[in-house]
């Protein structure tokens, strides 16, 4: 039980990354001059790639331990959504200052 824990927490962990990588991908393809902050957040997109990585292999180390060994998944969950939480918002800011850029333009 504790096995199929880590890896659900795992995917969930995955699929929220993979939809901030996409979020920074289509704003580093939307707007042609992109703010300072955003495109330092387009930058750092790699991260996005590497934190499930990083993820999978310590679920990977999980899988091949024996039972009575297993620790919990609690800490596991932990750590991962304590990234989301650290990660998502200058993610979000990025992608919604090109979108203030673009109301203030269309206001003129």
């Amino acid at each position: 039980m504790k096995k199929l824990a880590h890896i659900l927490v795992l995917a969930v962990f995955g699929v929220a990354c993979w939809f901030l990588w996409g979020i920074l991908h289509l704003v580093a393809h939307g707007a042609l001059a992109l703010p300072g902050f955003t495109l330092l957040c387009v930058a750092l997109r790699p991260v996005l790639i590497i934190l499930p990585i990083l993820a999978a292999a310590y679920c990977l180390g999980i899988l091949f331990l024996k039972a009575e060994r297993l620790p919990s998944w609690v800490p596991f969950f932990a750590t991962t959504m304590s990234v989301l939480v650290l990660v998502t918002p200058p993610t979000l800011f990025a992608a919604y200052l090109p979108l203030l850029r673009a109301i203030e333009l269309f206001g003129k």
